[in-house]
């Protein structure tokens, strides 16, 4: 039984924890910044920039922030950009694509999701409700259905 509420209680927390909400998806954080200007004061200095006749192209470089945390990720931190015939390979990137106005016509990605998600309070609730009404209810099931009272066995 102390095993039994050991679990019920590192199952909660961990669910405590887990239920989130997308407030925008990664495409949609995307598609905020149409410009050189908002790309710029958004993500700052880009790693390598590569330019042609009609286009001009923003790298951004990441990184795991987190090495126990395969999902948390941050930019790296960059004070100049080097400018590239090809870009470099990387496991996480950013790309920008500009015309010759700066407006951003196209962005491509690899290992980056920029999604806003906020905490979702109600569905967590809910849910750890709902799983531990269903392990205390198999537990009283399984509790009653033995012959044994406090681990004395029981006779009528």
């Amino acid at each position: 039984m102390k095993n039994l509420i050991q679990c019920i209680a590192v199952m909660s927390s961990l669910l405590l924890f887990s239920c989130t909400k997308t407030i925008y998806t990664h495409e949609q954080v995307l598609d905020m910044y149409q410009t050189k200007a908002s790309v710029s004061k958004k993500f700052g200095t880009p790693t390598e920039r590569k330019v042609s006749d009609s286009t001009e192209q923003w790298l951004y470089q990441y990184e795991k922030s987190d090495p126990f945390n395969r999902h948390v990720i941050g930019k790296t931190p960059n004070t100049k950009t080097v400018d590239v015939a090809d870009f470099n390979r990387y496991d996480r990137y950013l790309i920008f694509t500009f015309d010759k106005n700066g407006n951003v016509i196209r962005n491509d990605f690899k290992g980056v999701n920029l999604a806003v998600k906020k905490a979702n309070t109600v569905g967590t609730v809910l849910l750890v409700t709902g799983i531990v009404g269903v392990v205390l209810g198999a537990t009283a099931i399984i509790y009653n259905s033995t012959d044994t009272y406090y681990g004395i066995p029981f006779t009528e």
